[in-house]
């Protein structure tokens, strides 16, 4: 979407994130996934969010099915969407344009593999820069960051700046009770725990790119807090998320009782398959080139929620997800994860107390921050 510009600044590229974006049939328009209340309340039936577990050779891409995203989501709605209950993107997205900035919006299918979605991004930002004869400005939330950072390494001169808000760039393994647990608080919106489940994260492999993948990938990036994971006896525990025994052996992911997958040599196979495009993923994410040569890049992350981060085994060796360690973050991604790896130089960095989904919505920090990202792009 475009809005009406100021001439003399560079259009701004929205990149939303995880479950952001509204899903819709590409055959009929209908809507297969929004955030209206029906939904939310669990009153739509069935889950139809399920991909084909299967790389198409033609394309090395995972096969599709009929849906694909139409725009990120603004705010939770009720009354066929005319009345809006909470915020989504939408208090950003309506500052951005009545403050006469040309604000586009790239939306893409979360469900799919990030390396197909940076592709894609890739060319968007491309499109808009032929278009208007400048770098974009990007505000990216998320995964949408991770999206991003994956493009700035390749193409860094494709970007005017960036705005990294609630970034999920850090090497975690919070995200893995999302795949282990069914029906458990990570796994429900509202009422609704029957659309996020173990099963359908296992086809879709969007998610599995926010796991570390990459050995010792937090000392490398930087981090303060190095441990992901403790045995019984609290001593650190290393851990190759890429390789499935690692899987097998603590009980994550489908191989945890309460998932409620029925394990296959084919969902094996496919699962080895996502972790290694992971460890692909996850390395083209180290900084690959001096600092100069970025652009100038901000981070507005957030502090105020206690937010899963270190992990620990039980006496047998089996995940335990009622004793997890926390720090202080967003309640999706503890704030030191919010930033890019060591090696990417931040110009500016402000913290908020919101959670996750409205960091962004904290405008005042973003006018700060973007205009900081413009200074300093004209003092270079």
């Amino acid at each position: 979407m475009t809005t009406g510009a100021k001439s003399d600044l560079p259009p701004i590229v929205f990149i939303h994130g995880w479950k952001a974006s509204v899903l819709v049939s590409n055959k009929t328009g209908a809507v297969a996934f929004d955030f209206t209340l029906d939904r939310l309340l669990g009153l739509t039936p069935g889950n139809v969010l399920d991909l084909p577990m299967q790389w198409d050779p033609a394309t090395d891409q995972q096969l599709h099915d009929d849906l694909e995203a139409s725009h990120p989501m603004t705010y939770v709605k009720c009354l066929c969407g005319t009345v809006k209950l909470l915020p989504v993107y939408g208090p950003l997205l309506e500052h951005l344009r009545a403050s006469g900035r040309d604000v586009r919006e790239f939306a893409y299918d979360w469900r799919r593999d990030l390396a197909e979605t940076s592709a894609a991004a890739e060319a968007f930002l491309r499109a808009v820069a032929d278009e208007t004869r400048r770098p974009p400005q990007v505000i990216a939330h998320s995964m949408g960051c991770l999206v991003t950072l994956h493009v700035l390494n390749r193409a860094p001169t494709l970007f005017h700046s960036v705005l990294f808000g609630a970034g999920a760039m850090g090497p975690a393994l919070a995200v893995v009770e999302d795949f282990s647990l069914a029906g458990a608080a990570v796994n429900k919106i509202m009422r609704n725990d029957t659309m996020f489940t173990p099963a359908q994260h296992l086809t879709n492999t969007g998610a599995v790119h926010m796991l570390a993948a990459v050995p010792n990938e937090r000392a490398r990036c930087g981090k303060e807090h190095i441990v992901l994971l403790e045995d019984a006896a609290g001593k650190p525990v290393d851990l190759d998320l890429t390789a499935l025994d690692t899987w097998k052996k603590h009980g994550l992911g489908m191989y945890h009782p309460a998932s409620g997958v029925t394990v296959t040599p084919d969902k094996e196979t496919w699962l080895t398959s996502v972790l290694e495009r992971c460890r692909a993923y996850r390395t083209a994410l180290l900084p690959q080139h001096s600092p100069d040569t970025y652009p100038p890049l901000a981070v507005l992350n957030s502090d105020g929620v206690p937010t899963s981060f270190k992990f620990h085994l039980d006496a047998d060796g089996q995940i335990d997800f009622e004793h997890i360690s926390t720090l202080p973050g967003d309640g999706r991604i503890v704030c030191e994860d919010a930033c890019p790896p060591e090696g990417y130089p931040l110009v500016m960095k402000l913290t908020n107390q919101r959670d996750h989904a409205d960091v962004l919505n904290d405008v005042e920090s973003v006018d700060k921050l973007l205009a900081c990202l413009l200074s300093s792009k004209t003092s270079t």
